[in-house]
Order: C-alpha cells, then structure tokens, then sequence
C-alpha cells in the first residue's frame, strides 16, 4: 500500500467533498482519477473513503460523494463491483430507505434522494445485465413507488450548472461588496478616527498642555498636577510603593478615619458634576468646536460604521479571518464613537437645530430705512389697562386655555382670535360676540314650553319613533326636479326634453310611502289541548291553532268539558256535514261505476270482495320458492345495498392508505 498515494487520496476526497459546490473541482477530480488508475488498490482505498464521506450526517457532502461516485463508476471497473455489492447502503444512504432519514439541509437531501434515483435508472439502464444488484435496488425502489416522479439524468446536471453559476456570481459580487468596503475603510477609518481624536486630544487656543476636550471642562481628579500615576507599573510591582502607601496613610487621617477596617461606599454621579460646566464665554470655542465634530460624529460617521459592520457580518467568504480582524477593529471604534457621544450628551451637546428663528428681508429694510417714519401715520395705542366689553372678556377668558385644534366649529373660522397671544396685541380689540348654539337652543326651547299645544303635545306623546328615510325626506317636498346636477343631458336621437321636468305628484306620493311587514306576535305560552282520552286523562299537547288528534284547540275546564257550548256544536255539525258530504260523495261514486260496468256487459266487484280475494289462504306448498338456506341468508345479505356500500368504501379507504405509502418518498417538483 503507498501510504503517500492514500494521504493524497484522503486529502483529495475530504477536499472536494466538503466545498458545498453543486460541482467538483474540476482539476482535483482529474487528479484523483489518475490515481486511482495507477492499481486497484488505490480504487480500494478511494471507495473506502467516499463511504466514509457518504455515512456523514450532511446532505451537502453526501451529494458531492454521489457526483464522485458517478464519475468513477463510469470509468473503473473494479469500482463498480465495490459499488454493486454494498448498493443497498448505498440506497440506505443517498436515498433514505429501511426508515433511514436523510440529514439536513431539507432541499439538499430532495435533490440527493432524486440524484440517487435518476442514477439507479440510468446504471440499470447501462449495467444491469452484468450486476444483478443494481436490478434489485430499482424493484424495491418501483415497489415503493419511488420511480413516479423521477426526472433524467441531463436535467439535474443542468440545475447542478446553472446552481453553480449562481454561486459564482454571488461570490463574485460578494467579493466585490468586501473589496469595496476595504477601500472606504482605508479611506475613510482615518477620518473618524482623527475626529474622535479632536474630540478627546487637541492643542486648543495656543494652550501649553494637550488637554481632551472633555478635560478642559470637566477635570481629571489627579493628585498632583502634571504628574500621572503609573498604574501599569504599579500593577507590575515596579512602582514606588511607599509613597503610595504614604499617600494612602495620609489621606485616610486626613479624612478623620482612624482605621482601614472601614468598609465606604461612594456613589458617584455624572449628572451632579455635570450640572455644575456650563456653557460660558470663556469655554464658548470649546462647545462650538465641540458641536462641529458632534454634528459630524452623529450625523455621518456613526451610519457609516454601523452599515460596515452589517455588511461585513452579512459577507460569507472563505478567508473568514481578515473579515473578523475588520469586524473586531469596527466594532472598538464603535465602542469610543458611543462613549464620546455620551460624555457630549452629558455636557448638553446636542445637534444644531435648523429650524433657528431668522430676521426677515422686511425686518432688515425697516432698520435700515430712514424714511420709515414718513410711510405710517401715528395713531394712538390703546391703553391695555381699559376694561373691553363684557362679550369680548367673556370670549377671551376660555380662549387662555383652549388650543384652536379643540376649539368648535364656530370659531375655527379665526383661530387666532382665541390664542393667549392675542390678548397681549394691542391693535387687535376683539371681534363681535355671537350667542353661542347652546343658549339659542335654551332660548327656543323656553319660548316653546311658553306657547305650550297640549294637542301636539299629545300627538308627540303617541307618535311612533321611525328611522330616517326617503319617505321622511320627501314627506314636505314639492317640485323636485329630476336633474339636480345643473347639467343638461340631450339624446343623441331625441334631442332635449322639453318641459319642467319635474317628479309627478303620484311619484312624489310613492315615494312619501314606508314599506314595513307585520311581525305577529306568538303567545308566550301556548294552551293544552285537554281533551278527554280513553285512557282517562287530558290530552297535553300544546299546539298553536289546532290539535292533530282532537281538532281545534278549545277553552275546556279539567274534566275536558268545552266551557263554551257553543264551540262543541259547531265542532259536532261541521263533523256531520264532512261525514254526511264524504258518504254521499261515496255512494254517488258506486252508482256511477255500477252503471258503468253493467253498460259493459262486466259483473261488478265490490271493494270487500277484492278485500276477501286478496286475503284468500290456501294449504298448498309454492314450489317455486327456493328452500331457504345459510347460503341463501349469507347472500341476501351481502345484496343489500347498504353493506354493498361500506364495503365499496372499506376498500377505497385501503386503495388510499396504498396509495399513500407509495407517495411517502417521491419526489415533489
């Protein structure tokens, strides 16, 4: 065995198997075919090795180990003798027989069980004379109903191209997506940075020192000034631990603690210290140099790193670490980008407002005219102190605390009129006072119990209360045109119509009609029956007009008496009128049929002769009855027509669940 030709083997295989590709490499499939036909020992070595790739729980790296397995089973013969005798694995595997599950991902494993199927056909097809396996793999693939909804083989390296070449074309642009947003960065990195730099470090005004913004307005709390502490050297052990420890000493006396044992909690908050900068003239360049990198800060860089890093998150390249290291540097400028904001948000910095109030053209030329006194008469100002009338005070009071949104329809016409604002204009006074909807209606309501109608007083008290519709539209209108568009409407034959064109009268009539339909009320209870039965008792039936076995449903007392005589009369004649009128309908009906039979020369048979005729016994035996047997009883049975139905449909519910288990594992397009 050449150990060097089986790493090469397994380095090959592993390689083009786990690319996810729809297609292999072209250049390392050639090189594994070379050498596996160097001996069959190599081919040994190979099919061993796709095996192992195949009992991999992913549907993508099996699929590539199918597409290897096809171009090696065309060309080795020791190969497909491998491949022959372990094809129920192979079925087991890219198919998903014996209840074996394919792995995921889902549309991989479809498009690898409809690889798998489409290649049986195609090997049967080729070889299936010379290896019988492949024959049965096809049998128990056409049993299961596995073979229905096969495609061919040209179809599925078809979508395997053009699969690839999307692919390609997404590496491609996401390629160019990477490259693009490496420049900007390289562009563009340093620009932020310097900005977060002139926001934290900058020599300002000629000052001696390099103080950060925020430290010239909110000081670093040191304790010596000019001199930092090493906290690097301190945690290194190469400080100078006795001043520390001397400093420390000293600082707990001075603070009136006599121990270390203390255990103190300090609270610091950043909005006690920050109340006490505030914007000053002396710290005013500070704050508009602050402002300006703000506004840029805010407004711009801040969107660029965020939509960076969501593209860069989004990208799936190979080369994943240059892709993390630009992640990881993106995401620590993010970090300093959102404490310098904060730290600016605590100093008040906020963005400049566009919406700032500007002297107007006409403000300008009235400072600037000399001759403005000239164009305007004096008048003289009213004194705000004069009371206004009682209608323009009493309209005004609301109008403090009523916006014009809210105020009602009346007044929405000057909204101005109603603004607190108003009332400090001098040169406004005040509009006329307009009794209010509400007081007009208390008025006439006032005036109408004055003048009080006791009659139409009555007639509102009894009137019924109707919905509103075209009857009460119409109920006072008179001369109602047919044309309210005010557009004249001609035929093109006819011309226009002459006349008032007005709606008639017996129209208008119609029209001042309401269609209503008449609900009856049902009893809410309904009366027994009561009749007197056989058996003693009252009949209890409730029926709404009349009792199917008694007739018409009476007032009777609790023996079944009528208590109204004259109902049991009426009931007992228009009983023996329908008696008599049937019998004598009866008897005229014999004497017509009498007469007809003797006129053709027949004897007549009466109804109790038939009656008699039919009902004639006789001892003898029908011989031309058939013995009645457990054969016979069996299948009058089976003839009945309501078992040959649930045996129609027994048997249509077995065809389904046949028919289902054949379609568990075919291909859905």
């Amino acid at each position: 065995m050449d150990i060097q030709a089986r790493d090469e083997l397994n380095r090959l295989i592993t390689t083009i198997t786990e690319t996810g590709e729809w297609i292999l490499d072209t250049a390392k499939l050639k090189s594994i075919k070379r050498i596996c036909k160097q001996s069959d020992t190599n081919v040994d070595i190979a099919f061993d090795l796709i095996v192992a790739q195949l009992k991999k729980q992913h549907s993508q790296i099996r699929y590539s180990s199918l597409q290897l397995i096809e171009s090696l089973f065309q060309r080795s013969h020791r190969f497909r003798i491998l491949l022959t005798e372990e094809f129920p694995l192979l079925l087991q595997l890219t198919v998903g027989i014996h209840q074996k599950k394919l792995p995921p991902p889902t549309q991989v494993a479809d498009k690898l069980r409809q690889y798998a199927i489409t290649l049986t056909k195609e090997w049967l097809t080729k070889f299936g004379d010379t290896y019988r396996p492949i024959g049965i793999g096809y049998d128990y693939l056409n049993q299961r109903g596995l073979l229905v909804h096969s495609t061919s083989l040209q179809a599925i390296h078809e979508h395997d191209n053009d699969q690839s070449g999307r692919q390609t074309r997404m590496k491609i642009i996401q390629e160019q997506r990477f490259s693009r947003i490496k420049t900007d960065m390289d562009e563009h990195l340093d620009l932020i940075q310097e900005n977060l730099r002139n926001m934290r470090l900058e020599d300002l005004m000629d000052m001696s020192g390099q103080n950060t913004y925020f430290e010239m307005l909110v000081p670093k709390n040191i304790p010596n000034a000019g001199e930092d502490i090493d906290f690097e050297a301190l945690i290194s052990g190469k400080g100078d631990q006795g001043v520390v420890e001397t400093d420390y000493k000293e600082r707990i006396m001075s603070h009136g603690l006599a121990s270390n044992r203390y255990n103190i909690t300090i609270e610091l908050s950043e909005n006690s210290m920050m109340d006490e900068v505030e914007e000053t003239e002396e710290n005013k360049i500070i704050y508009e140099q602050l402002r300006e990198t703000y506004k840029l800060l805010e407004t711009k860089h801040v969107q660029q790193v965020n939509g960076w890093i969501n593209t860069l998150i989004k990208l799936d390249r190979t080369d994943k670490s240059e892709r993390e290291s630009m992640v990881k540097q993106l995401i620590d400028v993010k970090g300093e980008m959102t404490e310098t904001l904060r730290k600016a948000n605590l100093l008040g910095i906020t963005l400049p407002s566009e919406d700032k109030p500007r002297q107007t053209d006409d403000q300008i030329n009235e400072d600037n005219d000399e001759y403005s006194d000239e164009l305007f008469e004096d008048i003289e100002i009213p004194d705000l102190a004069e009371p206004a009338p009682e209608s323009v005070q009493d309209d005004s009071k609301p109008s403090t605390t009523i916006s014009s949104v809210h105020l009602p329809p009346s007044q929405r016409i000057f909204p101005l009129a109603y603004e607190p604002a108003m009332v400090e204009d001098v040169t406004y006074s005040g509009g006329l006072a307009i009794p209010s909807n509400l007081d007009s209606t208390k008025k006439l309501k006032a005036k109408g119990k004055e003048k009080e109608d006791p009659v139409r007083e009555e007639h509102l008290r009894i009137a019924p209360v109707v919905e509103w519709g075209d009857d009460l539209y119409y109920w006072d209108k008179k001369n109602v045109q047919f044309n309210t568009s005010g557009i004249e409407r001609s035929h093109r034959f006819m011309g226009v119509g002459e006349g008032t064109q007005e709606m008639p009268e017996h129209l208008l009539e119609n029209l001042r009609k309401r269609t209503t339909f008449y609900r009856s009320e049902q009893p809410k209870e309904l009366p027994a029956c009561k009749a007197p039965l056989r058996s003693g008792g009252l009949c209890p039936r409730r029926d709404l007009v009349q009792c199917p076995f008694h007739g018409k449903i009476i007032p009777r007392d609790d023996f079944g008496q009528p208590l109204d005589l004259s109902f049991s009369q009426e009931d007992r004649i228009a009983g023996s009128s329908s008696t008599g009128s049937s019998n004598s309908a009866h008897a005229l009906w014999q004497e017509i049929e009498k007469d007809v039979m003797a006129q053709a020369g027949q004897k007549h048979i009466s109804k109790d002769a038939k009656q008699r005729k039919k009902r004639k016994a006789t001892a003898l035996i029908d011989v031309r009855k058939k013995k009645e047997t457990s054969y016979t009883r069996l299948q009058k049975k089976l003839n009945d027509p309501k078992i040959k139905q649930l045996v129609e449909a027994a048997a249509e519910h077995e065809q389904s669940i046949k028919l289902r288990d054949q379609q568990v594992s075919r291909w859905q397009y």
